[in-house]
Protein backbone atom coordinates (compact mmCIF):
# COMPACT_ATOMS: atom_id res chain seq x y z
CA UNK A 1 0.00 0.00 0.00
CA UNK A 2 1.04 3.60 -0.35
CA UNK A 3 0.21 4.84 3.15
CA UNK A 4 -1.14 2.04 5.39
CA UNK A 5 -3.45 4.53 7.07
CA UNK A 6 -6.78 2.99 6.11
CA UNK A 7 -8.49 1.02 3.32
CA UNK A 8 -6.92 1.79 -0.04
CA UNK A 9 -5.41 0.02 -3.05
CA UNK A 10 -3.55 -3.17 -2.06
CA UNK A 11 -1.16 -5.17 -4.24
CA UNK A 12 0.32 -8.61 -3.50
CA UNK A 13 -1.95 -8.98 -0.47
CA UNK A 14 -2.29 -12.76 -0.44
CA UNK A 15 -5.34 -15.02 -0.27
CA UNK A 16 -6.98 -13.26 2.69
CA UNK A 17 -6.92 -9.86 1.01
CA UNK A 18 -8.01 -11.34 -2.31
CA UNK A 19 -11.04 -12.86 -0.61
CA UNK A 20 -11.99 -9.88 1.57
CA UNK A 21 -10.43 -6.88 -0.16
CA UNK A 22 -8.81 -5.61 3.04
CA UNK A 23 -6.75 -6.73 6.03
CA UNK A 24 -5.76 -5.49 9.47
CA UNK A 25 -2.36 -4.31 8.24
CA UNK A 26 -3.97 -1.39 6.40
CA UNK A 27 -3.87 0.64 9.65
CA UNK A 28 -0.28 -0.17 10.69
CA UNK A 29 0.87 3.41 10.04
CA UNK A 30 -2.28 5.21 11.13
CA UNK A 31 -1.56 7.03 14.42
CA UNK A 32 -4.25 7.27 17.08
CA UNK A 33 -3.57 9.72 19.91
CA UNK A 34 0.14 9.59 19.20
CA UNK A 35 0.42 5.78 19.08
CA UNK A 36 0.72 3.36 16.13
CA UNK A 37 -0.69 -0.15 16.41
CA UNK A 38 0.98 -2.91 14.42
CA UNK A 39 -0.85 -5.98 13.13
CA UNK A 40 0.15 -9.10 11.26
CA UNK A 41 -1.60 -12.46 11.01
CA UNK A 42 0.68 -14.82 12.93
CA UNK A 43 0.55 -18.55 12.28
CA UNK A 44 -2.61 -20.13 13.75
CA UNK A 45 -3.42 -16.64 15.15
CA UNK A 46 -1.13 -17.47 18.08
CA UNK A 47 0.41 -13.99 18.38
CA UNK A 48 4.11 -13.37 18.97
CA UNK A 49 6.34 -15.84 20.79
CA UNK A 50 8.62 -13.70 22.94
CA UNK A 51 10.79 -16.70 23.75
CA UNK A 52 12.30 -16.17 20.31
CA UNK A 53 13.26 -12.63 21.38
CA UNK A 54 14.36 -13.34 24.95
CA UNK A 55 14.74 -16.94 26.09
CA UNK A 56 16.24 -16.06 29.46
CA UNK A 57 12.85 -16.04 31.16
CA UNK A 58 9.53 -17.84 31.17
CA UNK A 59 6.86 -15.82 29.40
CA UNK A 60 3.19 -15.87 30.29
CA UNK A 61 0.44 -14.95 27.88
CA UNK A 62 -0.09 -11.19 27.67
CA UNK A 63 3.24 -10.19 29.19
CA UNK A 64 5.03 -7.28 27.50
CA UNK A 65 8.53 -6.72 26.18
CA UNK A 66 9.68 -3.15 25.42
CA UNK A 67 12.45 -1.61 23.30
CA UNK A 68 11.91 -3.99 20.38
CA UNK A 69 12.50 -2.89 16.79
CA UNK A 70 9.71 -4.13 14.51
CA UNK A 71 10.29 -3.94 10.75
CA UNK A 72 7.41 -4.29 8.29
CA UNK A 73 8.00 -5.83 4.88
CA UNK A 74 5.80 -6.35 1.84
CA UNK A 75 6.10 -7.75 -1.67
CA UNK A 76 6.70 -4.96 -4.18
CA UNK A 77 6.04 -5.74 -7.86
CA UNK A 78 9.34 -5.98 -9.73
CA UNK A 79 11.44 -6.05 -6.54
CA UNK A 80 10.25 -8.91 -4.34
CA UNK A 81 10.17 -8.53 -0.56
CA UNK A 82 11.23 -5.07 0.62
CA UNK A 83 11.19 -3.04 3.82
CA UNK A 84 8.27 -0.58 3.89
CA UNK A 85 8.70 0.91 7.37
CA UNK A 86 9.42 0.24 11.02
CA UNK A 87 8.61 0.86 14.67
CA UNK A 88 11.62 1.66 16.89
CA UNK A 89 11.46 0.90 20.61
CA UNK A 90 8.12 -0.85 20.24
CA UNK A 91 6.25 -2.85 22.89
CA UNK A 92 5.23 -6.40 21.94
CA UNK A 93 2.99 -8.93 23.72
CA UNK A 94 3.46 -12.65 24.33
CA UNK A 95 0.91 -14.80 22.49
CA UNK A 96 -1.79 -12.19 22.69
CA UNK A 97 -3.66 -9.98 20.25
CA UNK A 98 -4.98 -6.88 21.95
CA UNK A 99 -7.97 -4.83 20.79
CA UNK A 100 -8.03 -1.12 20.04
CA UNK A 101 -10.40 1.15 21.89
CA UNK A 102 -12.22 4.05 20.31
CA UNK A 103 -13.32 4.50 16.70
CA UNK A 104 -11.31 5.16 13.54
CA UNK A 105 -13.10 5.84 10.22
CA UNK A 106 -12.95 2.79 7.93
CA UNK A 107 -11.99 0.35 10.71
CA UNK A 108 -14.45 -2.41 11.46
CA UNK A 109 -14.37 -4.90 14.32
CA UNK A 110 -12.19 -7.38 12.41
CA UNK A 111 -9.38 -4.80 12.11
CA UNK A 112 -9.11 -3.77 15.74
CA UNK A 113 -6.52 -6.33 16.81
CA UNK A 114 -2.82 -5.53 17.17
CA UNK A 115 0.44 -7.23 18.15
CA UNK A 116 2.64 -4.27 19.04
CA UNK A 117 2.58 -0.53 19.69
CA UNK A 118 5.01 2.35 19.29
CA UNK A 119 5.05 6.08 19.88
CA UNK A 120 4.46 7.89 16.58
CA UNK A 121 7.81 9.69 16.97
CA UNK A 122 9.53 6.30 16.66
CA UNK A 123 7.61 5.23 13.56
CA UNK A 124 8.76 5.67 9.99
CA UNK A 125 7.07 4.79 6.69
CA UNK A 126 9.11 4.85 3.49
CA UNK A 127 7.81 6.53 0.36
CA UNK A 128 6.99 3.95 -2.31
CA UNK A 129 10.02 4.76 -4.47
CA UNK A 130 12.29 4.47 -1.42
CA UNK A 131 11.28 0.86 -0.72
CA UNK A 132 14.35 -0.78 -2.20
CA UNK A 133 15.93 -2.62 0.76
CA UNK A 134 15.41 -6.22 -0.30
CA UNK A 135 14.64 -9.07 2.09
CA UNK A 136 15.62 -12.59 0.91
CA UNK A 137 12.73 -15.01 0.51
CA UNK A 138 13.05 -18.48 2.05
CA UNK A 139 11.07 -20.41 -0.65
CA UNK A 140 13.43 -18.92 -3.25
CA UNK A 141 16.35 -20.78 -1.67
CA UNK A 142 17.26 -18.45 1.21
CA UNK A 143 16.91 -20.80 4.16
CA UNK A 144 16.35 -19.10 7.48
CA UNK A 145 14.86 -15.94 5.97
CA UNK A 146 11.17 -14.88 5.90
CA UNK A 147 8.89 -17.26 4.05
CA UNK A 148 5.17 -17.94 4.06
CA UNK A 149 4.81 -17.16 7.76
CA UNK A 150 3.92 -13.51 8.35
CA UNK A 151 6.20 -13.18 11.37
CA UNK A 152 9.98 -13.72 11.28
CA UNK A 153 12.33 -13.79 14.27
CA UNK A 154 15.83 -13.22 12.86
CA UNK A 155 17.55 -14.03 16.15
CA UNK A 156 16.05 -17.51 15.98
CA UNK A 157 17.86 -18.17 12.68
CA UNK A 158 21.31 -16.66 13.23
CA UNK A 159 22.91 -20.07 12.61
CA UNK A 160 21.71 -19.97 8.98
CA UNK A 161 24.21 -18.61 6.43
CA UNK A 162 23.84 -14.90 5.76
CA UNK A 163 21.18 -14.18 8.38
CA UNK A 164 23.51 -12.54 10.90
CA UNK A 165 25.11 -10.30 8.25
CA UNK A 166 21.69 -9.38 6.88
CA UNK A 167 20.41 -8.37 10.33
CA UNK A 168 23.44 -6.14 10.86
CA UNK A 169 22.83 -4.42 7.51
CA UNK A 170 19.13 -4.06 8.34
CA UNK A 171 19.83 -2.54 11.74
CA UNK A 172 22.28 -0.07 10.19
CA UNK A 173 19.67 0.78 7.58
CA UNK A 174 16.82 1.55 9.98
CA UNK A 175 19.06 3.55 12.31
CA UNK A 176 20.56 5.65 9.50
CA UNK A 177 17.56 6.10 7.20
CA UNK A 178 15.35 9.09 7.91
CA UNK A 179 12.12 7.85 6.36
CA UNK A 180 8.97 9.96 6.47
CA UNK A 181 7.66 11.02 9.91
CA UNK A 182 3.95 10.35 10.14
CA UNK A 183 1.52 13.25 10.08
CA UNK A 184 -0.36 14.28 13.22
CA UNK A 185 -3.27 11.90 13.60
CA UNK A 186 -6.85 13.15 13.38
CA UNK A 187 -7.52 12.73 17.12
CA UNK A 188 -4.73 15.12 18.07
CA UNK A 189 -5.61 17.49 15.23
CA UNK A 190 -9.23 17.64 16.36
CA UNK A 191 -8.17 18.29 19.94
CA UNK A 192 -6.13 21.28 18.78
CA UNK A 193 -8.85 22.60 16.44
CA UNK A 194 -6.74 21.91 13.34
CA UNK A 195 -8.14 21.06 9.95
CA UNK A 196 -8.10 17.35 9.24
CA UNK A 197 -5.36 16.32 6.83
CA UNK A 198 -5.68 13.03 5.04
CA UNK A 199 -1.98 12.80 4.28
CA UNK A 200 -2.23 13.05 0.52
CA UNK A 201 -0.91 16.60 0.05
CA UNK A 202 2.49 15.97 1.66
CA UNK A 203 2.94 12.96 -0.63
CA UNK A 204 1.99 15.01 -3.66
CA UNK A 205 4.40 17.75 -2.63
CA UNK A 206 7.21 15.23 -2.18
CA UNK A 207 6.57 13.67 -5.59
CA UNK A 208 6.37 17.06 -7.26
CA UNK A 209 9.68 18.10 -5.71
CA UNK A 210 11.34 14.90 -6.94
CA UNK A 211 10.02 15.40 -10.46
CA UNK A 212 11.02 19.06 -10.58
CA UNK A 213 14.54 18.24 -9.41
CA UNK A 214 14.82 15.50 -12.03
CA UNK A 215 13.63 17.78 -14.84
CA UNK A 216 16.26 20.36 -13.88
CA UNK A 217 19.07 17.77 -13.90
CA UNK A 218 18.06 16.41 -17.31
CA UNK A 219 17.55 19.88 -18.78
CA UNK A 220 21.06 20.97 -17.76
CA UNK A 221 22.52 17.69 -19.02
CA UNK A 222 21.22 18.20 -22.57
CA UNK A 223 22.00 21.91 -22.60
CA UNK A 224 25.60 21.09 -21.67
CA UNK A 225 25.67 18.68 -24.62
CA UNK A 226 24.67 21.50 -27.00
CA UNK A 227 20.94 20.81 -27.27
CA UNK A 228 18.19 23.39 -27.20
CA UNK A 229 15.66 22.14 -24.64
CA UNK A 230 11.95 22.91 -24.43
CA UNK A 231 9.28 21.53 -22.12
CA UNK A 232 6.14 19.78 -23.35
CA UNK A 233 5.17 18.44 -19.90
CA UNK A 234 1.71 20.00 -20.06
CA UNK A 235 0.91 18.69 -23.55
CA UNK A 236 0.46 14.98 -22.70
CA UNK A 237 2.38 13.90 -25.81
CA UNK A 238 4.14 10.94 -24.20
CA UNK A 239 7.38 12.64 -23.18
CA UNK A 240 8.43 15.62 -21.07
CA UNK A 241 11.18 17.45 -22.99
CA UNK A 242 12.23 18.08 -26.56
CA UNK A 243 16.00 18.27 -27.05
CA UNK A 244 17.10 19.59 -30.47
CA UNK A 245 20.54 19.96 -32.00
CA UNK A 246 20.81 20.65 -35.73
CA UNK A 247 18.48 18.23 -37.53
CA UNK A 248 18.35 15.88 -34.54
CA UNK A 249 15.45 15.99 -32.08
CA UNK A 250 15.09 13.70 -29.07
CA UNK A 251 11.89 12.98 -27.18
CA UNK A 252 12.90 12.77 -23.54
CA UNK A 253 10.76 11.21 -20.82
CA UNK A 254 12.05 12.11 -17.32
CA UNK A 255 11.61 9.84 -14.30
CA UNK A 256 12.72 11.08 -10.90
CA UNK A 257 13.09 8.87 -7.82
CA UNK A 258 14.27 9.79 -4.35
CA UNK A 259 15.80 6.34 -3.81
CA UNK A 260 19.15 5.10 -5.11
CA UNK A 261 17.70 2.28 -7.25
CA UNK A 262 16.05 2.57 -10.66
CA UNK A 263 12.31 1.99 -10.51
CA UNK A 264 9.63 3.76 -12.52
CA UNK A 265 6.41 3.28 -14.41
CA UNK A 266 5.58 4.27 -17.96
CA UNK A 267 2.01 5.24 -18.77
CA UNK A 268 0.34 3.47 -21.71
CA UNK A 269 0.88 6.59 -23.84
CA UNK A 270 4.56 6.87 -22.88
CA UNK A 271 5.15 3.20 -23.59
CA UNK A 272 3.38 3.43 -26.96
CA UNK A 273 5.49 6.43 -27.97
CA UNK A 274 8.67 4.69 -26.80
CA UNK A 275 7.98 1.81 -29.19
CA UNK A 276 6.76 4.04 -32.03
CA UNK A 277 9.70 6.50 -31.85
CA UNK A 278 12.39 4.24 -30.44
CA UNK A 279 15.30 5.87 -32.33
CA UNK A 280 14.36 9.34 -31.03
CA UNK A 281 13.04 8.38 -27.59
CA UNK A 282 15.05 8.57 -24.37
CA UNK A 283 14.09 7.70 -20.81
CA UNK A 284 16.20 9.69 -18.36
CA UNK A 285 16.04 8.40 -14.79
CA UNK A 286 17.39 10.58 -11.98
CA UNK A 287 18.07 8.63 -8.78
CA UNK A 288 18.53 10.34 -5.40
CA UNK A 289 16.93 13.34 -7.08
CA UNK A 290 16.61 15.42 -3.91
CA UNK A 291 20.01 14.66 -2.40
CA UNK A 292 22.82 13.59 -4.74
CA UNK A 293 21.27 13.32 -8.23
CA UNK A 294 22.58 10.63 -10.58
CA UNK A 295 21.33 10.64 -14.17
CA UNK A 296 20.88 7.53 -16.32
CA UNK A 297 20.14 8.23 -19.99
CA UNK A 298 18.48 5.08 -21.35
CA UNK A 299 17.82 4.09 -24.96
CA UNK A 300 14.98 1.74 -26.05
CA UNK A 301 15.98 -1.59 -27.54
CA UNK A 302 13.64 -4.23 -28.90
CA UNK A 303 14.38 -7.84 -28.07
CA UNK A 304 12.53 -11.12 -28.47
CA UNK A 305 9.40 -10.95 -26.38
CA UNK A 306 9.44 -7.24 -25.61
CA UNK A 307 11.54 -4.14 -24.95
CA UNK A 308 14.29 -3.05 -22.62
CA UNK A 309 16.29 0.10 -21.95
CA UNK A 310 20.08 0.35 -22.14
CA UNK A 311 22.57 3.03 -21.23
CA UNK A 312 24.88 4.17 -24.04
CA UNK A 313 27.81 2.15 -22.72
CA UNK A 314 25.47 -0.77 -22.01
CA UNK A 315 26.45 -0.70 -18.35
CA UNK A 316 22.85 -0.41 -17.15
CA UNK A 317 20.11 -2.76 -18.33
CA UNK A 318 16.50 -2.01 -17.42
CA UNK A 319 13.84 -4.57 -18.23
CA UNK A 320 10.38 -3.38 -19.21
CA UNK A 321 7.60 -5.55 -17.83
CA UNK A 322 4.56 -4.97 -20.01
CA UNK A 323 1.25 -4.87 -18.20
CA UNK A 324 -1.35 -2.22 -18.93
CA UNK A 325 1.64 0.09 -19.22
CA UNK A 326 5.21 -0.85 -18.29
CA UNK A 327 7.41 -0.96 -15.20
CA UNK A 328 11.19 -0.57 -15.47
CA UNK A 329 13.45 -2.32 -12.95
CA UNK A 330 17.23 -2.31 -13.01
CA UNK A 331 18.42 -5.89 -13.46
CA UNK A 332 22.10 -5.43 -14.22
CA UNK A 333 24.74 -2.78 -13.78
CA UNK A 334 28.36 -3.44 -14.63
CA UNK A 335 31.39 -1.21 -14.90
CA UNK A 336 31.44 2.52 -14.18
Amino acid sequence: MERYDGPDTITSGGAYVEARGVGGEVFNFKPSRGICYGYSMSRHSAGLNLRFLDNTRQWRNGEELSDVDVVFIARRPGFGQVVVGWYRNATVFHRQYRVRRGRIPGMDETMRHYLCTADVTNVRLLEEDERTFGVPYAPAGHEGFPGQSNVWYPGHHVDQPGVGAFVRRLRTYITSTTGQPLLRDEDEASAKGQKRDHGRKPNSAHNAAVEAAAIKVVWLYYEAAGYRVTSVEADNVGWDLLASKGSRTLRVEVKGVSASTIYFELTPNEYFKLKELANQYRVCVVCDALTAPRLYELLPEQQPGGWRLMSKKRAVHVSLTERTAAIGVEVAQVGA
